[in-house]
């Protein structure tokens, strides 16, 4: 028997022992590789869909009773059909099973088309919104940033001045690069910090405190789909708390990296399309531009070197990546300026 029949075989098995309330009339694996397996499925109530979560099972517990709790309040998320015996999901061989309902839709492509940007963003704000007061199983294990920008930015800040003395004492040509861009860079990193401290940022935390808002943390193509109802959004297993700013700052990212450019105003429309769902105080606002502020490319672009262990990696990305953190610096010291 081939795998995907051995696969196929075991999603019926794990239907009949888990789900027979349910008729399944068709079973298919679309996804499989590794843990992660996702069977797509005609049923009685529909098509659905079951998926192997390869996280632990603490973080499982408190992402479907997350996508339960939005699927509660109306978000645009998949619902999750119980088990038999009405739990969320199941363990099989150590791993987290879960039904889904299937959902039709378009894939948004935020990075290169304007208007499925301005969907995406009123999508992500409006799950921003919904997630708000969610409260976790208290058994469960949970991700959490809420307040912890500081020493995240610090340590991301400490580790570019760590690098820079590490290829200080090498002579390769990317070694010469990095340690003559860090210096700029560096100083964006500190001046990004300082500015969050000052900023309304712990106001916010604690305004929303203890648990804040959930944020996707992988949102984009893929995981966002345009259906007449809005878009949902799908994949939930890597929630975390945190203010309604990460998906929104890396989305932004993305597209002017995709344009090539940097304005003030192409980057106000894009946040006014978020607040059409969640909106931001002028003071929140000021919080996402020192959020953009830091070198966050940069700094992705030299741990694959230094922190991953990427002994193929070409200067030339890193040079890419700090052209657009100087571009970027250019629109964000006037925004900032102008928001004192």
């Amino acid at each position: 028997m081939s795998a995907t029949n051995e696969l196929q075989a075991l999603g019926e098995k794990l239907m009949a022992s888990h789900y027979s309330h349910i008729q399944v009339n068709q079973i298919e694996v679309i996804q499989s590789g590794g843990i992660k397996t996702i069977w797509k499925m005609q049923s009685a109530v529909g098509t659905i869909c079951l998926k192997r979560i390869r996280k632990p099972l603490p973080i499982v517990k408190f992402t479907t009773a997350a996508q339960a709790y939005l699927a509660g309040r109306g978000a645009l998320v998949a619902s999750i059909l119980p088990t038999k015996s009405g739990e969320l999901y199941f363990v099989h061989e150590g791993h987290a099973l879960v039904l889904y309902s299937w959902i039709e839709g378009t894939d948004l492509d935020m990075e290169r088309n304007e208007e499925h940007l301005r969907a995406g963003l009123r999508g992500i704000a409006r799950f921003e919104r919904d997630s708000l007061g969610f409260q976790p199983p208290s058994d469960c294990e949970v991700y959490d940033k809420l307040g912890k920008w500081p020493l995240h930015y610090a340590k991301m800040t400490q580790e570019l001045i760590d690098w820079k003395a590490i290829a200080e004492e090498e002579s390769s040509k990317f070694h010469e690069t990095y340690a003559q861009l860090a210096v700029v860079m560096i100083a964006a990193a500190r001046q990004a910090l300082d500015l969050l401290r000052t900023s309304a940022y712990a106001k916010w935390v604690a305004a929303v405190e203890p648990y804040g808002y959930l944020s996707h943390q992988d949102y984009g193509k893929g995981n966002a789909l345009q259906t007449e109802r809005g878009v949902y959004i799908l994949d939930l297993d890597n929630l975390t708390y945190d203010l309604p700013l990460r998906d929104l700052r890396k989305l932004i990212t993305k597209r002017m990296d995709e344009l090539g450019t940097w304005t003030a105003a192409d980057l106000n429309t894009w946040i006014s399309y978020f607040e059409e769902e969640l909106p931001l105080t002028d003071e929140r606002r000021r919080v996402l531009y020192i959020d953009l502020l830091f070198p966050h490319t940069f700094y992705g672009e030299a741990k694959k070197p230094f922190k991953k262990g990427d002994t193929d990696y070409e200067p030339e990305k890193l040079i890419e990546s700090f052209e657009f953190e100087i571009a970027k610096n250019a629109v964000l010291q006037q925004l900032l300026a102008s928001t004192q």
